[in-house]
This record gives structure tokens, C-alpha cells and sequence, in this order.
């Protein structure tokens, strides 16, 4: 595309053009007023294509015609001159006249700068940055008869990527569901997938760009579609490649990879409840396991290893933190973030060390982690911080004298909330650092929360548990029989569900905080529940066992291990249920076949990632 705009005819010395006119120091007379007007036609927001550059209109203010060309300046700040470029002379007539690139040729380029040049040929528009494009129209033989300009902040998107079905796997649905994560930023683009079939000897990627589509879908505003019943399915035996592209204001944004999967005669079920595999560790495991962009299993044990798992429980690599680990998350970019007696260390996908921070002392509390890289969590020594995700620098810390243990959690709008001891609190990262913007002190110490469902915020402070609005207000609070072990989820519809120390997973009424439900398990509960998107609970207990109990209460099976089960579990997108065990072990249980709930605040740290933070292009309940 670049290649047909910027052609290599000479048409000017550049040294001989002739550049506007600057008044002496000092003259106060104005600047004459050219006659002609200069004005871009605006670029997508957030895109500069080097073709948007002469997309413009002229208006020739005078009754002649003119014989012009064009100059055009690109600049950013802290790079100073990037390019500039000059059209082919055309006739300006009196009145408007609208230009485009076309119109225009021959056009020359000259780049001051080998890395833009690069990128912009590489992706034939601009890369992240703010420009001030300068523009000039000259009479030929001529001076200046025209100038405008503008200034644009370029943010592009990336290209979505692929999550469900995995790489080279095997699939017996006959309408799956396919997903992928979004374009960034988020909620903007619209996509297309493409689905074809690989015929003897070709490569995915040699199927997907030159076979027909066995299935194509376009104007996708959701992340997501389920296979349709009118489209051809799935043959046995055969093998499928599938790709999206994401599109903003009608250009592509990018392709995701190719993925292949198979399709294969359906197994014989496992009885819900079964053991599908588990994996042994040298300590036990209290971490909550994530599910990593892959579908491989990342969890971490106090033996002091970070564990990826695939599917199929074999182990990919482990990486030695340095001490107990406590809690693993996911970034928004597939990067690994552990806490535990080491500090905070951040791994790549395939386990190799990017970066490791100990100077923040102990951290129990999973860590948050924003799609710009900051990250959030708090010690055991009483201090929270504001960290950059990629390169693990401490930007800012808030001391609070009090212990915390616990997760924070971040909404749509980047304010954090979290615990230590018997206080919660607000704050924002601004220019000024960490600000607290509220707290409340409880009369005893929380332990669980705070969690975020819609414009309400949700703790467990000893027998309490409480609602709060975003600026702080005690909107009800319920006092249970007995004390709150678990952080609190939050189901679609708006319930409330907490684990005690009884053994009882009590459900509250959105509104009032009034008690409405309760599931018995028999056992101190200290394993956060996690909902399926049938409203199914998984949790464990000190008995030893995981739990599923129907949205209506009733036990559905329990699975029994040699230990304790304090580590809270994550649902798969197939239904599978991990988690970890005083018995050293990593478990996968076959569950009900439906993921994760995807509203309110269902599971540990909210999602499959343990990221805790609320999206901004996500609906609120």
C-alpha cells in the first residue's frame, strides 16, 4: 500500500523551496492572510496512514486559477523532524476542491528518522505516538499560498488472538463455541472469522490463505460465536484452521495466528466429579491456579515453584521463585506474575524470568495487573505498591502500618480498593502518586474482599459482611453466624455467596443484605467458591474434599483428596475444575461441561486470569 503512495519521481529540490515567511522579533504587524485555505479531512481516531496525509480540502479564495503543489512536515516531540514529502503540480481552480493521494501523484517522501521509516513501511501507518503534521501550499515559480495543520495522537490496535479451541486440538461438539481475545483497546473493533479446511499436505497457514471458507462470519461486535446449525459440520477425522481479523472503521487492524483443531468421535464422558488427572508438587498448594491465553495451567506450591501444566496434566517447565508461592495471575499480554515469600517476580509464557522485585518484603495477595502494565498488590509488612509490570520498578507506595493479605481489586475506572487489617480503603493512582480517597474501619479484621459487581463494593470483615458504594458509603452490612473465611462472589443476577468457618456458604439479597440461602458443606470453609454460568458453586474445605453444590443448594458430588483444600478454583472454558491441595497435588476435575460465569464478580480475583481488574469496555450490572 505504501508503495503506491510514495513514489520516487522527483519533482523539487527541497532545498530550493521556498518556506513561509516569520515576522522579525519585536514586529507586531499580523501575518498576511494567504489565499488559500488548507484543512485535513480527519483520519480515524487513534490511526495515521500515510494516505490520510493528502486526504484534504483546498479552498481558493481567490477568482484565478492557481498551478500548485503541495509540502508536507511530519514532527513529534523528542524526535523532532520525521519526514516530509511534496506532491506533483495540479490546478487549483477558485472555490473547493477535495484531494486524495491519487490525485496527487507523483508524490516524494524523504524519512529523517530509520526506525519510523521502518515501522511505517512495515505497517503502512504510523506507530504509537503524537505527531504535528504541518502543511503548505505552494504556487509553482511561486511563494506560500496556503498552510494548516494538526496535531494526532496515534494509538493503534492490536490484532485479536485466538483462546478456544486450542492449537492442535481435538473437538466432539458439532457446534463449538469458538472465542478470542479482543482487539486493544477493547469494545472498538469488529471482527471476522474464518474457518477452512487442511487438505493432505498443507500448512495451517497455507489453508487458511488459499482454500475456500468452509465457514465465514463478519460484523462480529462480541468476542465469541457458537457454531451455527445451518453451516456444514465437522467431519470426523478431518482437519480445520480458523482465524479472525479484527477491523476498526472499516481497516483491518490485523489477523490473528492460524490455529488448527481436529475433529474426533466423542469420548466416553467422565462421571462428573471424576478425577481427569492431578499432578504432584513437593509442598502443598494454597495458590489458586490461572489459566494462561494457551489453556495451559499455571500454579504455584510451597515448594517454591511456579508449575505450567498443559490440558492434559504433563508439565511444560517449572521456574524456581525463591520461596512459597501463594498466588499466580495472568497479564493482560500472556506475561506470568507470582507472589509469595520471595516478593513479586514476573515470567514469560515459556517460563523464563523477565523480572524479580524482593525489596516489597513478603506478598500473600495475588496482585492486579492493568492492561498498561501497572500492577498493584500489598504486603504482609503493611505497604501497598504501585508497580511497573514491565520492568518490576517500585513508581509509588502507600504505607498503611497494617498487615495485608488479602487481593485488591481495580474497576473500570482504575480506582484500587483493598484491606489490611481492619480497615478498607480507596485510592488513585494519579500524577501525584498513590492518594487514598476513602476508608473504613471495621471492628475486626477483613478477610475477604474487596470484590467490585456493578457500582457496589463487597468485603468480609470477621462475622460481617459488607455493601459499599464507590465513594465509600456503608450501603448495608449483615452480620452471619459465624466468621467469613472466603472473599465474597457475586453471581449474575446479583447474589451474594460467602464461606464460614461453619461450613456454610451463605447467599445474600443484593439489596438488603438479608440472608436468603444456604449451602451446608460440613466443613471450615477457606477456598473462595467459583460459579459456572449455570450458577453451579465448586469449592473446598477443610475436609479434605471440593465441593459442587446446585444454584438451588443441593450437592452434586464432592471430590475427596488426602488434604486440606484452602486454594480457591478456577473453572475452564470446557467446564474443568482446577485446584490445589495440602496433599501436594494440582487437580483437574471433570465438572459440569460450562465454563465460567462472566458476570458480576464470580470466582477468585474474578476470572480465569486472577487478574482482578474490571474492564472498561465490559457492561456493569
Amino acid at each position: 500500500m505504501l508503495s503506491l503512495v510514495l513514489t520516487v519521481l522527483l519533482l523539487v529540490d527541497r532545498a530550493a523551496l521556498p518556506m513561509p515567511q516569520v515576522a522579525a522579533p519585536g514586529c507586531a504587524q499580523p501575518p498576511p492572510q494567504l489565499p488559500v485555505e488548507v484543512e485535513l479531512i480527519s483520519p480515524p481516531s487513534g490511526q495515521l496512514y500515510v494516505e490520510d496525509l493528502w486526504r484534504v480540502r483546498l479552498y481558493n479564495t481567490m477568482p484565478e486559477v492557481f498551478s500548485v503543489y503541495m509540502f508536507v512536515t511530519i514532527e513529534t516531540a523528542g524526535a523532532g523532524l520525521l519526514m516530509d514529502a511534496s506532491t506533483g503540480v495540479f490546478l487549483l481552480p477558485p472555490g473547493i476542491l477535495i484531494l486524495s493521494s491519487a490525485e496527487l501523484s507523483p508524490i516524494r517522501t524523504e524519512f529523517y528518522d530509520s526506525n519510523f521509516e521502518a515501522s511505517v513501511s512495515l505497517m503502512g501507518g504510523f506507530p504509537d505516538g503524537i505527531y504535528t503534521v504541518a502543511f503548505y501550499v505552494y504556487e509553482e515559480g511561486g511563494g506560500l499560498i496556503g498552510s494548516g495543520g494538526f496535531t494526532h495522537n496515534v494509538r493503534n490496535h492490536s490484532p485479536p488472538g485466538l483462546q478456544y479451541p486450542q492449537d492442535n486440538s481435538e473437538i466432539t461438539d458439532p457446534l463449538p463455541i469458538f472465542t478470542w481475545f479482543p482487539s486493544w483497546p477493547p469494545g472498538t473493533a469488529e471482527y471476522t472469522i474464518r474457518i477452512v479446511e487442511i487438505l493432505e499436505g498443507q500448512s495451517p497457514e497455507g489453508a487458511i490463505s488459499g482454500n475456500p471458507a468452509r465457514f465465514l462470519a463478519e460484523d462480529l461486535f462480541i468476542e465469541e460465536i457458537v457454531y451455527p446449525v445451518y453451516a456444514d459440520f465437522f467431519e470426523f477425522g478431518h482437519i480445520y484452521a480458523w482465524q479472525v481479523e479484527g477491523f476498526y472503521a472499516g481497516n483491518s487492524v490485523g489477523k490473528s495466528e492460524v490455529w488448527s483443531f481436529s475433529c474426533v468421535s466423542p469420548r466416553v464422558s467422565l462421571e462428573e466429579g471424576s478425577e481427569i488427572w492431578s499432578f504432584e508438587t513437593g509442598d502443598r498448594v494454597v495458590c489458586s491456579p490461572a489459566i494462561a491465553m494457551d489453556g495451559s495451567i499455571i500454579c504455584g506450591s510451597l515448594d517454591g515453584f511456579i508449575y505450567s501444566l498443559d490440558q492434559g496434566g504433563s508439565e511444560l517447565w517449572r521456574y524456581p521463585a525463591g520461596g512459597g508461592v501463594y498466588s499466580t495471575a495472568i497479564g493482560p499480554d500472556g506475561r506470568i506474575f507470582a507472589t509469595g515469600d520471595f516478593g513479586i517476580c514476573c515470567v514469560d509464557p515459556s517460563g523464563f524470568l523477565l523480572w524479580h522485585n524482593g525489596m516489597t518484603g513478603p506478598v500473600d495477595a495475588c496482585p492486579v495487573i492493568l492492561p498498561s502494565g501497572r500492577l498493584y498488590a500489598g504486603s504482609i509488612e503493611g505497604i501497598f505498591y504501585s508497580i511497573d509490570g514491565i520492568y518490576g520498578d517500585i513508581i509509588d507506595t502507600l504505607r498503611t502500618g497494617d498487615c495485608i493479605y488479602l487481593p485488591s481489586s481495580v474497576d473500570s475506572t482504575e480506582r484500587i480498593y483493598f484491606t489490611c487489617d481492619d480497615m478498607c480503603l480507596a485510592v488513585e493512582d494519579n500524577e501525584d502518586g498513590l492518594v487514598e480517597l476513602w476508608s473504613y474501619r471495621a471492628d475486626e479484621s477483613f478477610s475477604g474482599g474487596p470484590v467490585i459487581a456493578g457500582e457496589n463494593i463487597y468485603a468480609a470483615a470477621g462475622r460481617q459482611i459488607f455493601r459499599f458504594s464507590r465513594d465509600g458509603a456503608v450501603l448495608w452490612s449483615t452480620t452471619l453466624p459465624s466468621q467469613v473465611y472466603t472473599g465474597p462472589v457475586v453471581s449474575s443476577d446479583g447474589t451474594v455467596w460467602a464461606g464460614t468457618g461453619s461450613g456454610n456458604v451463605y447467599a445474600l439479597e443484593k439489596e438488603t443484605g438479608r440472608r436468603i440461602g444456604v449451602i451446608p458443606a460440613g466443613a471450615v470453609i477457606t477456598s473462595t467458591p467459583a460459579l459456572n454460568v449455570t450458577g453451579s458453586m465448586f469449592f473446598g474445605a477443610d475436609n479434605g474434599c471440593l465441593h459442587c453444590f446446585s444454584p438451588s443448594g443441593f450437592s452434586l458430588w464432592k471430590f475427596q483428596t488426602l488434604g486440606t483444600v484452602r486454594s480457591s478454583p478456577v473453572i475452564g472454558i470446557d467446564g474443568t475444575v482446577y485446584f490445589g491441595s495440602d496433599d501436594h497435588r494440582i487437580y483437574a476435575v471433570e465438572g459440569s461441561g460450562a465454563g465460567p460465569m462472566s458476570d458480576g464478580w464470580p470466582q477468585f480475583c474474578r476470572n480465569s486470569f486472577n487478574n482482578g481488574f474490571i474492564d472498561p469496555a465490559e457492561i456493569e450490572q
